[in-house]
């Protein structure tokens, strides 16, 4: 996803000397997140897949952007971020291969583009009714909000330039409200909701082609705060 950065620190391993106690010794990460000014993010999904077994661990992070997951010494995990209809990969991290207890310390600084197109949420021709292969990403961009409990994002309808502005409008308006009846039924509060339609006022590509037009059919996600 272009439009995220993300500035991966780990910090100084603080060596423990806690013997073994199994045949698998761990670590402790202690996880801080944060935007790209330095505060706090709370409600983020982290992934970390051990590129040995395929396991997947995950924390979600809390007061002060933080959360604490223990690892396996000697291996290296991908770590992913969930964002708005997927988990994005990012970097990946590798655990000393040390027969004894670490803590370690790792800070992770990311953004969510204020504004992202939710390309797979496609409606039936000429209507506001969503077809199923919508579902999927929408029930994921129901989980992000359901963790993110103080985000609050525009779901912004757009259509092609066939057919009369005003009919256009009122389409886009329909297909908008759609997206929100959806996610509100998924159990998000419809306060961290706004449907808008924006009818064919805002194209991002030309309606001369039939992939242009394609294009300017999309519902976006603008983030309010």
């Amino acid at each position: 996803m272009k439009n995220l950065s993300i500035v991966l620190v780990l910090l100084v391993f603080i060596l423990t000397n806690t013997e073994a106690q199994n045949s698998e010794v761990t670590s402790t990460v202690n996880i801080t997140v944060t935007d790209m000014q330095n505060v706090p993010s709370e409600g983020d999904k982290l992934y970390f897949v051990s590129q040995t077994t395929n396991e997947i661990f995950t924390c979600v992070t809390g007061e002060g952007g933080k959360c604490v997951i223990e690892l396996a010494n000697g291996q290296i995990f991908n770590i992913k971020i969930k964002t708005f209809d997927q988990a994005q990969n990012y970097t990946s991290v590798e655990i000393a291969n040390t027969d004894y207890h670490m803590n370690l310390e790792l800070t992770i600084k990311y953004e969510l583009p204020k504004t992202y197109t939710l390309n797979d949420v496609k409606f039936a021709m000429g209507s506001s009714n969503l077809v199923a292969s919508s579902f999927a990403s929408l029930n994921e961009l129901a989980e992000l909000m359901l963790l993110k409990k103080e985000l609050k994002i525009e779901l912004a309808g757009h259509t092609d330039n066939v057919g009369n502005d005003q009919s256009n409008l009122q389409l886009s308006q329909a297909r908008a409200n759609s997206v929100k009846n959806y996610l509100v039924k998924k159990g998000v509060p419809s306060s961290q909701l706004i449907a808008k339609g924006y009818g064919e006022t805002s194209p991002i590509a030309s309606n001369d082609t039939p992939e242009g037009k394609q294009k300017n059919r999309r519902t976006e996600v603008h983030i309010l705060e």
